[in-house]
C-alpha cells in the first residue's frame, strides 16, 4: 500500500510493536523500509544506515539479534535499488557485504538485495559470489543465493550457469536450497519456454525415476 511513497507513518505509529519484533520479524520489518522507499536512490543509503552493517565492524554482528535488522537492511537496499542497481556502487557494496559476512542470516539479506538490485544484468561476478554462498552449504544463505542467482540472470537461459545450479541441487541435502535454486531456475528461464523445455523434461524425469527432488 505505501510502496515507493516514502511514507513510513505506519511504522511511526507503531514503534512499540516494532520494538518488540524479533529475529525474522525484525528482518522482515527492516526490509519493509526498502519497500517504502522504492526508487528512491539517492536517498536510500542514508535511510538505511543505522541498520546497515557498519563498515570495520566484526564479521558477526556485535548485538544479539542485529544479523536480523543487518540482514533485512541489505535486503531493503535491494529493493530500493530494484533492477536499477546494475553496474552502480549499490551493486558492488552489496556485493561486498555479501563477502564479508559469514554470517548467514546477514549472507541472505545480502543475497537478496544482490538479486534484485541486480536483476537481470547479467553480472558473471555477482553470480559467481551467490554461488560461493551457495557452495559453503548454510540452507539459509544458500536458499536466498538460489534465488538471487536466478534474479541476476534473469530470463537468460544461461546453459551453464542452469547446470550448475542443477547439480548442486543434486548434491544437497538441505530442502531450503533445492527450493531457492528450484525458483531460481525459474526465473532464469523466465520467459524462455522453449529454452526451458528439455530442462523441465529432463527434471519431471528424474522426479518419477525417484532421482531427484525438484
Amino acid at each position: 500500500m505505501h510502496s515507493g511513497t516514502t511514507s513510513d507513518q505506519f511504522l511511526r505509529d507503531n514503534l512499540e510493536w516494532l520494538g518488540k519484533a524479533s529475529n525474522w520479524a525484525k528482518f522482515s520489518a527492516t526490509a519493509g523500509l526498502g519497500v517504502i522507499h522504492k526508487g528512491y536512490f539517492e536517498e536510500g543509503m542514508n535511510i538505511l544506515g543505522p541498520y546497515l552493517p557498519s563498515e570495520g565492524a566484526g564479521q558477526q554482528p556485535e548485538m544479539a539479534g542485529a544479523q536480523y535488522s543487518e540482514g533485512g537492511s541489505l535486503y531493503a537496499l535491494g529493493i530500493v535499488n530494484a533492477g536499477c542497481g546494475i553496474g552502480r556502487d549499490v551493486e558492488s557494496y552489496l556485493r561486498d557485504k555479501l563477502r564479508s559476512a559469514n554470517n548467514e542470516v546477514v549472507q541472505h539479506g545480502a543475497a537478496l538485495g544482490l538479486g534484485i538490485a541486480g536483476m537481470g544484468g547479467k553480472n558473471e561476478q555477482s553470480f559467481e559470489d551467490l554461488k560461493q554462498v551457495l557452495y559453503a552449504d548454510s540452507a539459509v544463505a544458500g536458499e536466498a543465493a538460489g534465488y538471487a542467482m536466478g534474479l541476476v540472470m534473469l530470463g537468460t537461459a544461461h546453459e551453464k550457469c542452469a547446470e550448475e545450479m542443477i547439480t548442486y541441487a543434486r548434491e544437497t541435502q538441505h530442502e531450503k536450497i533445492i527450493r531457492g535454486l528450484a525458483i531460481g531456475l525459474a526465473l532464469l528461464f523466465y520467459g524462455r519456454q522453449e529454452q526451458a523445455d528439455s530442462t523441465v523434461s529432463m527434471l519431471l524425469f528424474e522426479k518419477v525415476c525417484g532421482r531427484f527432488s525438484f
